[in-house]
């Protein structure tokens, strides 16, 4: 542990994948064909919610291959997958892992939602329809043990009643969609509804977190492990969860609320993103990135010239150069704990190269190498050896969802907002916390005086806790990339403008995504407000600009 609106062209073809791909991961028969017929047995419930979380899985696995390029970590090097790690505007869509390329996640998490819930009024009152044939409206899996076959007439393959725990589960993983949907894309449609901004989507999760707890206090003693290793506790799994998606609302009281009672009753808590091998199931993250090895890890960015830039959208201000918190080879951490030189470039042990015996050049300055990016060298199909991430060994490894270290994290993030020298202290302490379980460095000595001597010490502590989530985070899918979403007056993105240093992709305009284009070309809503030049609308009321620079 320690470590919308879904398109109809596609949607049947993806839950079809999900069903078929999961038989021994899941340890469930599953029926051959997913058809209106075949779901609507009661017994195939704990299929359906099983085959659910395979396709939300498959998607998020995929979605983390995209977020080591949005963070900053990755660029494309070889001369395949050049659209890969270059700050893409739209949301990936196509079936779940057909090729090593794959990024698709889109139809993943909207299929996910649908196999769950379709019912308007559980959803969103504007929704137009059925998904699919095989999916109306009020006939997700969810829908279905509520209103047409009744949570005390679902059972296990033992006769013993299992409605309530499928309805938590089924209910916590529409959650944990709708949140990444908040979290990452700059507006939702879900089944064809009208335009929901990223703030409108958090609230619904939200709301479903409130609908799985509820369901999981009806189950035994009020608690239940999640099915397959994905968290040892429901409850604390949807406090965590929504911890999560406070923090990504601004909520951050309700946050370390949320973080600080799931830690009380567990310290090590974790949820994972469970992998197998194969197609669909394997971890996409260390297949393309590490084992395929496609792209190559960035040093600091000293080769975007701001000079003939635009300027920070959020800040109105150049970008300085180098860029602030950039750079992910041979990370190092001081031994008072500094992570950061002047200009909050990363304290590096070794430059960002290897001698002619591929051994790091040290730079004798005393730090320690930062294990939580690790990283080894290798040829990228083709050209000369880089720098790749080695956070994962093989295809079946799981990725973290939700750990210890990020619930610390977020009430280290309401601590700064408090924003008095205690509780400043106390967001130091938190970041001690983390390097004491890993064995590295504290803050303390020169670098604690100067984060507590009274000058300048918010914003000082922010670009600690900022770098800290950078270094937590890497290789972990998409957290540091939702952390920069938040940060965007210190957090690079290059806009559609400039191009990658090696092989001269071009960067995209990425900051939050958007929805395929068919959306705003056949949604009524989305027609009456402009149809396509809508695109990007709802992240508006944002703070840090966080809508993509589209391209015409």
């Amino acid at each position: 542990m320690r470590h919308t609106y879904m398109p109809r062209r596609v949607s049947i073809v993806v839950a079809m994948v999900a069903l078929s791909a999961c038989d021994s991961i899941l340890d469930v028969e599953l029926p051959h064909l997913l058809t209106n017929s075949a779901i609507k047995g009661i017994g195939t419930a704990e299929t359906q919610v099983n085959s659910a979380i395979a396709l939300f899985e498959c998607g998020y696995s995929a979605f983390g291959v995209t977020a080591l390029g949005h963070g900053g970590y990755m660029q494309s090097i070889a001369g395949v997958f050049g659209g890969g790690h270059g700050y893409t505007v739209n949301a990936a869509t196509g079936e779940c892992d057909t090729s090593s390329t794959s990024v698709a996640w889109f139809d993943q998490m909207m299929g996910s939602r649908a196999m769950l819930v379709t019912q308007p009024s559980r959803l969103v009152p504007t929704a137009q329809g059925s998904v699919t044939a095989d999916f109306p409206v009020g006939k997700g899996v969810y829908d279905r043990i509520q209103d047409e076959w009744g949570i005390q007439n679902v059972l296990d393959a033992t006769g013993n009643p299992v409605g309530e725990r499928l309805s938590a589960i089924a209910a916590l993983y529409v959650a944990l969609n709708l949140t990444h949907m908040g979290e990452f894309l700059c507006e939702v449609a879900i089944d064809g509804s009208d335009l929901l901004t990223p703030t409108d989507v958090l609230d619904l999760a939200e709301t479903w977190i409130g609908t799985a707890l509820g369901h999981i206090s009806n189950v035994g003693t009020g608690d239940f492990v999640m099915p397959f290793g994905v968290a040892p506790s429901a409850r604390n799994m949807a406090l965590a969860v929504r911890a999560r998606l406070r923090w990504a609302n601004r909520d951050y009281a309700g946050a370390a609320a949320d973080a600080s009672s799931v830690l009380a009753a567990d310290p090590d808590f974790g949820v994972m993103v469970t992998r197998e091998s194969g197609l669909t199931r394997r971890n996409k993250i260390f297949h393309n990135v590490t084992d395929v090895s496609f792209s190559a890890m960035l040093g600091v960015h000293d080769w975007w010239n701001p000079a003939i830039r635009r300027v920070n959208p959020a800040t109105g201000l150049p970008w300085p150069n180098p860029i602030p918190f950039t750079g992910s080879i041979f990370l190092g951490i001081m031994p008072d704990g500094r992570t950061l030189e002047a200009g909050n470039i990363p304290v590096r042990w070794a430059q960002e190269r290897r001698n002619t015996a591929e051994q790091p050049v040290s730079l004798g300055n005393g730090a320690v190498p930062d294990t939580r990016v690790p990283h080894i060298y290798k040829g990228i199909q083709g050209p000369a050896k880089y720098e790749v991430p080695a956070t994962y060994a093989k295809d079946d490894d799981d990725i973290p969802y939700m750990t210890w270290e990020e619930l610390n994290l977020i009430r280290a993030d309401r601590e700064l907002e408090i924003a008095t020298p205690a509780s400043l202290l106390n967001a130091i302490g938190l970041v001690n916390e983390l390097r004491t379980s890993k064995g590295l460095p504290l803050v303390s000595g020169a670098y604690l005086a100067t984060l507590t001597d009274g000058t300048n010490d918010v914003a000082e502590v922010r670009f600690l806790l900022f770098e800290e989530r950078r270094r937590e985070f890497f290789n972990e899918g998409p957290r540091f990339w939702s952390t920069k979403i938040q940060n965007t007056d210190i957090a690079w993105f290059p806009r559609a403008e400039g191009r990658t240093p090696f092989q001269n992709y071009n960067w995209q305009g990425g900051v939050r995504q958007i929805l395929p284009n068919d959306e705003y070309d056949q949604n009524p809503y989305f027609i009456q407000r402009g149809g396509r030049s809508a695109r990007g609308t709802g992240c508006a009321g944002l703070p840090g600009s966080q809508a993509p620079y589209l391209v015409s």
